[in-house]
């Protein structure tokens, strides 16, 4: 059991999972551009590459119709999907208490969710770490999170439906209508102008 909790362990498993995402970013920057693509998500602000700048430089819009997975992850001891979140734009964010660039953003996704979650926006951050929800609790409660949900995802189910990455954390955007408007690998400040600018294009993209 120990091993199973092992933080190096766990990241040469994120490591594995990195090369899916590898591509994944390599296909996504040739393929997304200004123009709409034959086949890509109807939604306008896929498209638009002003708002990839600041904090956001490193967004990487999908590069094909993906809709958000259906495997399982946990909230309050039972399980659920994404689907429960359908009508509403949700950025899902992959942390894990041994990842410290996680939990120096957490509190940026916790102002976040306190300033544009409701009926039309939700922060999901989704612990994806073998210690299970008990642990990732304690860490959210040390870190003074107020708005943050606690959702978890111990056996990485739902992370790699996503496609994985070779590092965490991964910041993915889904519109209302559960289509993935793209993903941001690595820490970013979730309270900058720029990110804030890019979750309401997504709210307002609803309908599109």
């Amino acid at each position: 059991m120990r091993a199973l909790t092992n933080p190096r362990l766990w990241l040469v498993v994120w490591l594995g999972l990195g090369a899916a995402g590898l591509l994944y970013v390599i296909l996504s920057a040739a393929l997304s551009g200004p123009e709409k693509k034959e086949g890509a998500p109807a939604s306008a602000v896929l498209h638009d590459q002003s708002l990839l700048v600041g904090e956001m430089a490193d967004f990487v819009f999908a590069a094909s119709p993906r809709t958000a997975p259906t495997e399982a992850f946990l909230h309050d001891g039972r399980a659920m999907t994404l689907a429960e979140f359908r009508g509403r734009a949700i950025l899902v964010n992959f942390w894990a208490t041994w990842c410290a660039p996680c939990l120096t953003e957490l509190p940026s996704l916790d102002a976040l969710e306190a300033e544009l979650g409701g009926a039309d926006f939700a922060v999901v951050a989704v612990a994806s770490d073998p210690k299970g929800p008990d642990a990732a609790a304690a860490f959210l409660e040390k870190l003074n999170l107020k708005r943050l949900k606690l959702y978890a995802d111990p056996k990485l189910a739902l992370a790699i439906a996503t496609g994985g990455s070779a590092v965490l954390p991964v910041s993915i955007l889904y519109d209302a209508e559960g289509r993935e408007v793209g993903r941001l690998v690595g820490e970013a400040d979730w309270t900058s102008e720029e990110a804030k600018a890019l979750v309401r294009a997504t709210i307002a993209s609803t309908g599109a």
